[in-house]
């Protein structure tokens, strides 16, 4: 359909009116906005008579064309199309306003182009062309225009894609227009034309303050800005200006001016108390963005304030404190107020910008920020608590996660607070609750508090030092002593002795006061997250001193275990506790505790493997194969240990027996086995099963021999069945570790050829599953790597294995090509040494090169590059002969990898590589440059732009 102004206005209709056919208009609408013949119906279709919707598609390709499409119009068009803009600009100052507004933005980018060779002081001649008198026009409709187009004109030049040359010189042209800007903004800041127009003039001010200000030209138009907060009209327009004023990289050029405009940020407070009296959170939101900004953007200015003594040092810690005042308002957070989480940012900048001073000056500067720092931690252990029960649970979904998200941000807070007074924080919280819990025996508490408390002391826990002594035991004694009758409360009391695992290990002596409340936890589904995980924690870092309390541990989590009351991922995390606290006993010891714990499991196992087949059977299948695998991979008893009676770390006695993950693996063989036998074609249960494999694998090593076979036997049942990454996965582990064993060579014949038969047989469907892919290509790779000559000699065929992965470097997922090409460039570098090998390298060179050509010229998505330019390597380095010959075939064919390549282009690239086939960093940078050329991309605005953020 031809591209006219009546059929794009009726496909515009139908875009809006027929949402059936909304992809194959937009997409031809598309097609005609790009198209020459959108210089033309543009204008058509911006008449008043036509629809908004009709008047902003065509203002929309107006701007199009002229931001992206500009070499198309010849010079001697540039004035006209000024003019006309400029026409149609006035035409529409009543509105429609977003057809106004796009109107401006086409101006905007039509100045772009046009300065300063064709337009010479363009901004100076349209603030002059629309002060002018117009009888079409009043005055406060010329205001609106002129603002319109001064507001949008900035934003414009930064959403360009420009040239560093193009974009100096641009910003050098604003940069003069500058003070006539600001000139007529402080005008008409000051007229009385009217709310509408300060509040326009406002968002100019704010648009043009990325240009930055001059410090003349600045302090009297900021006056005006902080007044016009005091105008409900123009509040939001001035907030949105301060910001953008003070969040200015260049202000810090003039600490005098900034330090007079935070004089005027600090006057704001009586209007923060009015608005807080009034319940006006709009307006306390609209301040607090002010006085954070303020701070946020200059911490380096405020601690060098703070150095010096006098008034530069109150007006910084003044402006610190206000910071607290304004940006934690009494209430709720996020239901009564939403400003609590705007100064987080600032609170990390400023422990960053102290710890960057000297030492000796860091020492002096923390007396200072000490009473500051006090205010802001008492403010935080309000602000963590949580409200009353009830009106928790009124909330809704979104809101308590707004709330778990903040208390996340307070606890990094509290952290940054620590780094700078570090002890004294710990004394303050132990001492109010030492204060709390005094006050308990006489009164009730609000366990809030006490929350709040836990919650700090976690959230600093990875900063203490492990030789602190005098708090930290404190507060672990005093754990005890608290009544814990809310489920909340426990879990962040859980959550903080575990997150001091580290620490008690320096310090044994509180083990006794933590663990029964760690124990006691586990009984409660509610905190079973919360034990588990702190059980975890100490059993990993204090194992050297958990021997006294293995008892009560392991008959705790049997019991616990047996009644089944934790959730399946608190229970395996249970069950790798428990291998973690076994590890250190002696085998015989370990034994029977092993046979207390998992004979119910096992039997229980053995009985649901009988069971018909369901979905109830499979989850329960799938949790006891789990729980097993998470005791395996912490039941190592070949860890080091540490010696407590003397200090040293020491290896304990060689075992006398076969270790406790072998044993238990032999015992469960023949249920595995059943189980692999009836539910093969299941995914869930053969990725538990070779999860259970690559634990006890990974624990037993050498050690697991004796179950290679059978365990092979098992993983080619089911790879036969139905490719799974996780068979190859272990399948990999098991190959490099026993295949050079003798008794194991015939499992791995037939492991090797299942695998790559089933694989091969099924590929188009296999592809659709880049796991399994992925996984293939790196088993192959790592076996040419460390283990050639067993896929050499099983009797493979090595020729269809390689075009597949030629094949798939050639797919979508960056994780398929990424590993197709390690198992491509393993290959090749085989072929080097393996006769066998290199004759299917030569008889593939055509191939492999083919692939690599073509996803060079585009077939390919460009950060792979590197990853394929390395394939490239790899012929040049070991088969060149054959490369050299087969690279110049394919490069003579026309418009070959690309039509944009010329045959010059491809003697270049050519020379290049072969001169350079032994340097990785260069055969990288000479692949990434020909791509582009291919894709049409070299030279481009793009690149460069792009560049930028490389």
């Amino acid at each position: 359909m031809e591209f006219t102004a009546a059929n794009v206005e009726e496909a515009v209709r139908q875009f809006y009116c027929q949402g059936f056919v909304q992809q194959e208009v937009h997409h031809w609408l598309t097609t005609a906005q790009y198209s020459p013949a959108a210089w033309t119906f543009s204008w058509d279709l911006i008449q008043p008579t036509k629809s908004i919707e009709v008047q902003f598609f065509g203002a929309s390709c107006l701007h199009v064309k002229i931001a992206r499409f500009w070499s198309e119009l010849p010079p001697e068009q540039y004035h006209t199309l000024k003019e006309q803009l400029i026409d149609r600009i006035a035409q529409f100052a009543k509105g429609p306003r977003i057809v106004l507004t796009r109107l401006c933005i086409a101006l905007s980018s039509l100045v772009l182009h046009l300065t300063p060779d064709h337009w010479p002081d363009a901004i100076q001649s349209l603030i002059s062309l629309f002060q002018q008198e117009n009888p079409n026009l009043d005055s406060t409709q010329r205001c609106h225009l002129l603002l319109e187009i001064l507001t949008v004109l900035p934003e414009e030049f930064f959403s360009t894609n420009l040239t560093h040359q193009r974009r100096a010189i641009l910003r050098h042209e604003l940069a003069k227009a500058l003070p006539h800007v600001m000139w007529l903004l402080q005008s008409l800041l000051s007229s009385n034309l009217g709310a509408k127009v300060q509040e326009q003039a406002l968002k100019s001010v704010a648009s043009w303050a990325d240009f930055g200000l001059d410090p003349e030209l600045m302090e009297p138009l900021v006056e005006q800005v902080f007044q016009a907060l005091h105008k409900q009209d123009t509040f939001d327009a001035a907030v949105d200006s301060l910001v953008k004023i003070f969040s200015h990289p260049e202000m810090e050029r003039y600490p005098n001016t900034l330090q007079k405009l935070l004089l005027h940020t600090l006057r704001t407070q009586e209007m923060y108390e009015k608005a807080l009296a009034e319940k006006d959170m709009e307006t306390v939101q609209g301040l607090c963005r002010v006085v954070v900004a303020s701070a946020e953007n200059h911490p380096k200015v405020i601690v060098k304030m703070i150095q010096e003594d006098g008034e530069k040092r109150e007006l910084a810690l003044a402006l610190l404190h206000t910071v607290i005042r304004f940006a934690f308002p009494p209430g709720q957070y996020p239901v009564d107020e939403s400003c609590s989480d705007m100064s987080f940012t600032f609170w990390y900048m400023l422990q960053d910008e102290l710890f960057e001073c000297e030492e000796e000056e860091f020492r002096k500067l923390v007396p200072v920020f000490q009473p500051l720092y006090y205010t802001l931690i008492q403010v935080l252990l309000a602000k963590v608590q949580y409200p009353e029960d009830q009106e928790f649970e009124s909330w809704a979904k979104d809101e308590q996660e707004a709330f778990r998200c903040f208390r996340q941000d307070i606890g990094d807070t509290m952290m940054y607070a620590f780094n700078v007074v570090r002890e004294p924080v710990l004394g303050f919280f132990c001492s109010t609750l030492a204060s709390l819990i005094e006050q308990s025996k006489s009164q009730e508490i609000r366990w809030q508090t006490v929350e709040g408390i836990f919650f700090m002391f976690g959230s600093m826990a990875e900063c203490v030092d492990l030789e602190e002594t005098v708090y930290l035991p404190m507060l672990m004694n005093m754990v005890p002593s608290i009544h814990f009758t809310n489920i909340t409360l426990l879990s962040t009391a859980l959550y903080m002795i575990g997150s001091f695992g580290e620490w008690m290990n320096s310090h044994p002596e509180i083990l006794s006061c933590v663990l029964p409340l760690v124990l006691q936890g586990l009984n409660n589904s509610k905190v079973g997250t919360a034990a588990t995980m702190a059980l975890k924690d100490i059993t990993r870092e204090s194992l050297d001193h958990i021997r006294p309390f293995i008892p009560q541990i392991l008959s705790t989590s049997q019991t616990i275990l047996q009644k089944d009351i934790l959730l399946e991922r608190d229970a395996m995390r249970l069950m790798s506790c428990i291998g973690q606290v076994l590890s250190i006993l002696p085998i015989p010891d370990i034994m029977n505790y092993l046979d207390a714990i998992l004979v119910p499991r096992l039997q229980h196992m053995q009985h649901l493997v009988k069971q018909e087949p369901s979905e109830a059977v499979q989850k329960q299948l799938v949790f006891q194969v789990q729980l097993l695998s998470w005791l395996f991979s912490t039941l190592d008893t070949d860890r080091d240990s540490a010696d407590v009676s003397n200090g040293q770390t020491a290896k304990p006695p060689a075992p006398t027996g076969p270790k406790p993950v072998f044993v238990v693996m032999q015992q469960i063989l023949p249920t595995v086995q059943e189980l692999v036998a009836k539910w093969k074609s299941e995914p869930s249960i053969v990725e538990a099963v070779n999860e259970m494999f690559k634990k006890s694998l990974s624990v037993l090593m050498d050690d697991f021999q004796p179950l290679a076979n059978s365990v092979a036997d098992m993983m080619i049942q089911m790879y036969e069945k139905t490719p799974h990454a996780s068979i190859l996965d272990v399948a990999r582990q098991i190959i490099l570790l026993f295949g050079s064993d003798a008794a194991f060579t015939q499992y791995v014949n037939t492991m090797l050829n299942v695998i790559c038969t089933r694989t091969l047989e099924s590929y188009p469907a296999v592809l659709r599953e880049p796991d399994v892919v992925e996984a293939f290509m790196i088993f192959l790779g790592n076996l040419l790597k460390k283990s050639r000559s067993l896929l050499v000699s099983c009797g493979v065929n090595l020729e269809a294995v390689l075009k597949a992965g030629i094949a798939t470097m050639a797919v979508a997922e960056q994780c398929v090509v990424k590993s197709s090409c390690f198992f491509v460039i393993e290959f090749l570098t085989a072929g080097y040494e393996e006769e066998s090998i290199k004759v299917i390298v030569n008889n593939n060179m055509q191939f492999i090169v083919d692939r690599v050509l073509r996803a060079i010229g585009g077939e390919a998505a460009r950060h792979i590059m590197e990853i394929i330019s390395d394939v490239l390597l790899a012929c040049c380095k070991y088969h060149f002969p054959v490369l050299n010959t087969t690279i110049r075939v394919l490069l003579a064919t026309d418009g070959y990898p690309s039509p944009r390549a010329s045959p010059q282009d491809k003697q270049n690239f050519l020379k290049v590589i072969i001169s350079d086939k032994n340097n990785k960093r260069k055969m990288r940078e000479t692949v990434k440059e020909f791509s582009l050329l291919c894709r049409g991309l070299l030279g481009t605005e793009y690149v460069e732009v792009a560049k930028q953020f490389l």
